[in-house]
């Protein structure tokens, strides 16, 4: 209502010639430009009622590196270099940096990835501490780094976590332990190591062409698309036929369930169906289980497949026939969503204590 006022009045000053330099057009280009800044807070409001969910993983930061993940001087613990402004649940606050972040005191021992496997560790701030730690479950035995990546994401560890960055590590010849000084320490210990610093949830901005089984085969294809990473970078999706279901780490589905599946992408050529469930009983059951899932912060959603079996037997991810009698396979296409928060929309002097913002 304010904003309305504000149009009102500064349209009336210029048509009673209170205004002095101004054309006729003047009111009119006032009336468009002030209607379009509601237009969008509008849109903003009911993107947020229609799906407030989303707003727990939207991230926004006042540095364009991030909160600069690194390796600290103990190299086996992690540290973060830059505060970052996060929202969670349609509030704002100032996750500081922390210089030394004890990940074996933060996550807990026993956090192992396998000798040549690739691991997750998903860092979170919080307006109360200062970062927080997880792993996904099955993050750490993953063969690949694009499945370690697009594993489900892990529970927060505290109510107002919100995902601000995460490190990627593959194991060497012997077997790693996240935060532990004699085999989990960084760059001595591992093969490689990737830091992926969280700029913004991740987001399509333009659908795939196309989403569709392939034939009498066990694979799909999907067309190209165009996003963004939850780092900020741009991503241009290629698309690809006769794409296959990972191999190992996938159920069966039982006759009469129905399985989940959700198609990510990180670069071109690199995407991956990641086996959400194996038994949900209906369709809408799986899902309302899909819709329910903390969302990546890193990778492009760009759709889902859901499979419901009829057939009288397993129906087993790669090898059985996404057509074959008694299966319906369900392609779904994830659509563009309304984004909450641009990429410079935020600044520190915007952000007062973190005391305010309870």
């Amino acid at each position: 209502m304010a904003g309305i006022t504000r149009v009102v009045k500064r349209a009336w000053s210029i048509l009673s010639g209170q205004t002095a330099g101004t054309s006729v057009e003047d009111p009119f280009r006032v009336f468009y430009e002030e209607l379009n800044k509601i237009t969008v807070d509008l849109e903003t409001i009911r993107a947020y009622l229609a799906n407030p969910q989303a707003s727990v993983a939207n991230v926004e930061f006042v540095a364009s590196a991030g909160c600069d993940l690194a390796e600290n001087g103990n190299a086996q613990d992690l540290q973060t270099g830059t505060a970052v402004v996060c929202q969670y649940a349609g509030r704002y606050f100032t996750a500081v940096a922390d210089a030394a972040a004890d990940v074996s005191a933060i996550l807990g021992t026993g956090n192992t990835i396998a000798s040549d496997k690739f691991g997750v560790i998903w860092t979170f701030g919080n307006k109360t501490a200062s970062v927080g730690f997880a792993v996904a479950s099955a993050a750490e035995t993953n063969g690949t780094d694009i499945a370690a990546l697009a594993q489900p994401m892990p529970d927060a560890p505290n109510e107002g976590d919100v995902p601000i960055a995460c490190l990627m590590i593959e194991a060497d010849t012997s077997e790693w332990e996240w935060g532990h000084a004699s085999n989990g320490r960084l760059q001595t210990d591992s093969d490689t190591e990737t830091f992926y610093n969280f700029l913004n949830a991740p987001y399509v901005t333009s659908v795939m062409a196309s989403f569709a089984l392939d034939t009498g085969l066990a694979t799909f294809t999907y067309g190209e698309a165009v996003g963004v990473l939850g780092t900020g970078t741009a991503l241009t999706i290629t698309g690809k036929a006769n794409v296959a279901f990972p191999t190992g780490e996938q159920t069966a589905i039982a006759n009469g369930k129905t399985g989940a599946f959700i198609l990510y992408a990180l670069a071109d050529d690199d995407e991956i169906p990641v086996q959400i469930g194996a038994a949900y009983a209906t369709l809408n059951a799986a899902q309302a289980a899909v819709d329910d899932l903390n969302p990546n912060p890193l990778l492009v959603e760009l759709g889902r497949i859901y499979i419901q079996n009829a057939s009288g037997s397993d129906w087993t991810p790669g090898t059985s026939l996404l057509d074959a009698t008694g299966i319906t396979a369900t392609f779904e296409i994830m659509p563009i969503k309304p984004q909450l928060l641009g990429a410079t929309d935020l600044t520190a002097s915007l952000m007062t204590t973190n005391e305010s913002q309870d």
